[in-house]
């Protein structure tokens, strides 16, 4: 995209040149404007394609780091879902803190895998965003100290599906973005929730980012549990990988 804006810029750069020295209806003067419909294209189409898909151009020399991509897309976020975040920061920062740091290990991940650009600023903007459906969750579970109770642990299991009503509502996200908030608890099996999806309805970047949701949350240090050391999480999760994972016990993350 930048490649693209520069050449416009530079076709622009000439046709500005060419009409001042042109004369009126000579082959110059034409060219001049064709040049300069050409240049003003290949600057707005780039920039329209951007907003459209809520993103930014990658840079025209060098990548940007995991950390950096989350950071970017966390400051072309709404003011209104900045609002959402402010407010769920003020109601629990333990989940403030595990979602940037979701979202960074998400895009991480999804570098190694080879997902293209947009596919990890999406996996950004979920990260992020993927626990907003907590503000929906009464403080009395979202801050127990200890297990959850069934009931309990039905009122934590609303949160995915909340959260992608909540971000559908403000009409700024794509399908991608909505499916990683609302899936993000699915298994591959069925097991998981708030769908039962099976492995053929859950996009790979919700599987990346419920691996980073899991490894996050239990090398976390939580009110009911130390922090767990990465190689016991690892062990953790290539056990169980493509099973029901059994969360009740881990406040559901």
């Amino acid at each position: 995209s930048d490649v693209i804006v520069t050449a416009g810029l530079v076709a622009a750069i000439f046709a500005a040149w060419g009409i001042a020295n042109a004369f009126r209806n000579d082959m110059l003067w034409w060219t001049a404007h064709v040049l300069e419909c050409l240049g003003l294209a290949a600057m707005c189409i780039p920039a329209t394609r951007d907003l459209a898909r809520q993103t930014s151009s990658r840079p025209l020399v060098g990548d940007l780091s995991a950390a950096d991509i989350v950071a970017d897309e966390e400051a072309f976020l709404d003011g209104r879902v900045h609002h959402l975040m402010l407010q769920l920061g003020r109601k629990d920062d333990v989940t403030e803190d595990h979602t940037r740091r979701v979202a960074t290990l998400a895009v991480r991940m999804g570098e190694h895998l080879g997902l293209d650009a947009a596919s990890l600023r999406d996996l950004a903007a979920g990260g992020l965003l993927h626990d907003i459906g907590k503000l929906q969750t009464p403080d009395g579970i979202l801050k127990k100290p200890g297990k959850l109770t069934d009931a309990e642990y039905e009122v934590i299991k609303r949160h995915p599906g909340e959260g992608a009503r909540m971000l559908s509502e403000v009409g700024k996200f794509n399908e991608r973005v909505l499916h990683l908030v609302e899936a993000h608890h699915e298994r591959l099996d069925g097991g998981g929730y708030p769908n039962g999806h099976y492995a053929s309805q859950i996009y790979i970047e919700a599987r990346i980012l419920a691996v980073a949701d899991v490894f996050d949350a239990l090398t976390s240090k939580r009110p009911y549990r130390v922090a767990w050391p990465a190689d016991r999480a690892l062990e953790v999760i290539e056990r169980e990988s493509g099973q029901v994972v059994n969360i009740s016990s881990w406040a559901a993350l």
